[in-house]
């Protein structure tokens, strides 16, 4: 099979086509240099059941079926537990969403056996990266967002496991004042995580803090340095600044290319000497050493908070998608493989449970409305999931669809 990589967006909303990725990304100018290799050909050991998740994306309270609406959020979490999935993410401050159907949504969700991340967005900084008012201004005014909401929507039964802080901070936007800038420039992101992590122990908080998913696992660009060196990790030296380190290694750069648009199969994503899974797999591992010298921890843990790919479906462009299904899930089986073969990641979710307008394009386990009852699943995918959720038992007799008509 012959999965390619997904169109990439502009946070949980936006859809940005891949020649865009070397303008964002984090300085994605060419193909970055493999790690180094850290060993031989393999058997694969697989992620682990129990260690994945779904990105819900923007569907708590428009189109059909709506995790607003009740019989919709119980038929939601009827298929969460069919697939096995143990992590859900959502987003807080998602445009005229209530706070009482984001309690819903995770009391329904610890009520079934789900842990719920909340991922907490803010502006992008375009202050003075080099003045500390500039810099702790912004952080005060994210952390009084993390703290209003922790007290006033997520608390009880609807108690966030988890708080994700920001969201890809190496993309890039451009500031009112022309310039380009990372959405969160690297060392006042460190220092945002860190400043969360401090109120979390001050106040004997319980949720794990996951640093926001930096998107790539491409070591040698711009954004990665800057996270190194940061003070809010070297000066602190046994005390990282997270519990997890989030990621989100779409790594488009080490596919094929030629290989795959010409169905070449699976042996275009290469081995584990080189190709995609090495460069996963190395990738990965290379984050965190990197991650362990700067905060003088020996096993700093990642927290995979997107992966995925989508079908061609309804995209365009040639070079975004998977041709179908089929190629679809065994990308993700792909992914999985050198998760687990890294020996660094505890958790992956994956990005997205359905196509929506919201800008989450194809890359849903389900596809588009089908304009009566439900949207139809996408068969081969839904059940590697399901697969890998089980810890690699076959449900194929299952059907998706069991739980919404």
């Amino acid at each position: 099979m012959a999965p390619l990589f997904p169109t990439k967006r502009l946070g949980a909303r936006a859809l940005v086509l891949l020649p865009l990725l070397a303008a964002c990304g984090g300085g994605l100018e060419s193909e970055p240099t493999p790690a180094p290799e850290t060993g031989t050909e393999q058997s694969s050991l697989v992620l682990g059941a129990g260690r994945y998740g779904v990105v819900t994306g923007g569907i708590y309270n428009a189109g059909a079926q709506p995790l607003s609406d009740t019989t919709s959020r119980n038929k939601f979490f009827c298929e969460m537990r069919q697939l096995n999935a143990k992590w859900l993410r959502i987003e807080a401050g998602w445009p005229g969403v209530s706070n009482l159907t984001y309690q819903q949504i995770v009391a329904d969700a610890h009520a079934n056996g789900i842990k719920v991340i909340v991922l907490y967005t803010h502006p992008q900084f375009c202050g003075d990266p080099n003045s500390g008012v500039a810099r702790d201004t912004y952080i005060n005014d994210y952390l009084n967002k993390v703290k209003s909401w922790s007290a006033n929507v997520f608390y009880g039964t609807a108690k966030a496991d988890a708080i994700e802080v920001m969201n890809e901070p190496n993309l890039t936007g451009v500031c009112p004042d022309g310039s380009t800038r990372f959405r969160v420039e690297p060392n006042t992101f460190a220092w945002t995580v860190r400043r969360v992590k401090e109120w979390k122990v001050a106040n004997a908080r319980t949720e794990s803090i996951i640093s926001g998913g930096v998107l790539n696992t491409y070591t040698t660009e711009q954004f990665w340095p800057g996270l190194f060196n940061s003070a809010a990790l070297t000066a602190y030296k046994g005390n990282p600044p997270w519990d997890y380190f989030g990621i989100h290694p779409y790594n488009p750069w080490s596919y094929d290319w030629a290989c795959l648009n010409n169905g070449g199969g699976s042996a275009c994503f290469g081995n584990y000497s080189s190709g995609y899974k090495y460069t996963l797999r190395t990738g990965l591992q290379t984050v965190q050493s990197k991650l362990n010298t700067a905060t003088g921890v020996t096993n700093n843990r990642l927290f995979v908070t997107e992966f995925g790919f989508q079908d061609r479906g309804s995209v365009t462009a040639p070079d975004n998608a998977v041709r179908n299904e089929a190629e679809l899930a065994e990308a993700m089986r792909i992914s999985a493989e050198s998760f687990g073969d890294s020996g660094v990641v505890d958790y992956a979710l994956w990005y997205t449970y359905r196509n929506h307008t919201d800008g989450s394009g194809n890359f849903g386990l389900r596809n588009w409305w089908n304009g009566s009852t439900h949207y139809p699943s996408k068969w081969e995918p839904w059940h590697e999931f399901q697969k890998l959720a089980r810890g690699l038992t076959a449900r194929t007799g299952d059907s998706p669809d069991a739980c919404w008509l």
